[in-house]
């Protein structure tokens, strides 16, 4: 019997000391877990925050100017493009020469922006868009010698090396800066892009 009391007076009193920890184990685990709340707060802001804000909206257009070399903070924002800020695309394309696997891509965004300088109202973006997709057959001889997708910059075949013939650029039968397409009988064909200016 007092043997059972004596066990008793040990839980109650182990008891009482758990009852008198808890509330200070409640603090220290609210600290802990409050803590990377309080510190995110404080956080600065994301190392590409303006580069993934960019890349949210992106469009056909937008994607093949990054495909041809313009940084994303230099990436037009509005819904259409003026004659003005083609000109300055233009401008910075032909300031920094495209790498081998942007010159296509380089090519078919210097057509469509000379397109719009040549305008007297901006162009909605969903227009650009469009013509875009017009250039996914097409294929363009750059300077190395090698075909390439016109929008993906990607290369297609080897044609051989680029010399002056005839005036111009070329390697074999082929033309650098020329569109190509393959016709009926899988043979690659030059094809002329129109350049579509508003009437005024």
């Amino acid at each position: 019997m007092p043997s059972e009391i004596l066990s008793r007076r040990e839980e109650t009193r182990v008891c009482a000391g758990s009852a008198r920890l808890l509330p200070g184990l409640f603090a220290a685990l609210s600290l802990v877990l409050l803590c990377p709340l309080a510190c995110a707060s404080n956080a600065p802001p994301a190392a590409y925050a303006t580069t993934r804000d960019a890349l949210a909206d992106l469009d056909e257009f937008a994607v093949l100017l990054l495909k041809a070399g313009l940084p994303t903070e230099l990436l037009p924002r509005g819904r259409d493009l003026s004659p003005q800020e083609a000109r300055q695309l233009r401008m910075h394309f032909h300031l920094f020469p495209p790498k081998a696997s942007e010159y296509a891509p380089w090519l078919v965004a210097d057509v469509l922006l000379l397109d719009v300088t040549l305008k007297t109202e901006a162009v909605p973006r969903a227009e650009l868009g469009r013509r875009v997709q017009e250039f996914q057959p097409l294929v363009v001889l750059r300077p190395d010698g090698y075909l390439a997708w016109a929008l993906t910059g990607k290369e297609q075949q080897c044609v051989g090396p680029v010399g002056v013939q005839d005036g111009a650029y070329r390697a074999g039968t082929f033309e650098v800066g020329t569109f190509y397409m393959k016709d009926e009988t899988d043979t690659w064909r030059p094809v002329a892009v129109p350049v579509l200016v508003a009437t005024h």
